[in-house]
């Protein structure tokens, strides 16, 4: 008897899928991963190859819906010591941010929802609060000119231009998207 799989969604190479659940009612998936390992750990910080793990940890993150359904993954990663960095940092599995809950696939997906709908209607949509996606949208816009070259765009002619405005004895700022 053959079993459904979904990892053809998760097209990363440095991860496997160990297992995978659906609630009863279908309105939520979770899948858990963990690293590959037949790859060298990466460092998060510099890129390159760490020289030795110093532990293993775990972090749920949520991921773009399957369907109507609102998936979760649980990954099991490895905090590795860089010798170029001189440091310990979190192993690059190409599937999340250091500090973000969210999957990378679904931080460009709120970025692009937030160039046509605000930052409310993203969040009632894709059911996460508002300032998660107002964290995420601002993690997009405050790339740097070359970074920004790769970000998505609505259509070739039309790029987003960022002004920042500084008002207040504090000099607090806001930016302007154009």
């Amino acid at each position: 008897m053959s079993k459904l799989s979904i990892a053809s969604y998760f097209p990363f190479r440095r991860i496997k899928i160990v297992k995978q659940t659906v609630t009863p009612e279908a309105t939520g998936t979770h899948i858990q991963v963990q690293p590959d390992k037949r790859f060298q750990p990466i460092c998060q910080g510099c890129g390159q190859k760490a020289s030795g793990v110093h532990s293993w940890t775990q972090r749920k993150i949520r991921d773009l819906n399957l369907a109507n359904a609102r998936s979760w993954i649980t990954c099991r990663y490895r905090k590795v010591f860089c010798a170029r960095c001189q440091g310990i940092h979190i192993e690059d599995l190409e599937l999340f941010h250091p500090y973000l809950r969210v999957t990378d696939r679904l931080a460009l997906y709120v970025y692009q929802l937030c160039r046509v709908m605000t930052v409310s209607e993203v969040a009632q949509h894709l059911a996460v609060d508002w300032k998660t996606v107002k964290t995420l949208h601002l993690k997009f816009t405050r790339l740097s000119p070359t970074n920004r070259e790769k970000s998505p765009k609505i259509n070739n002619d039309t790029e987003l231009e960022q002004n920042r405005l500084f008002y207040g004895r504090r000099h607090k700022q806001f930016d302007v998207l154009e």
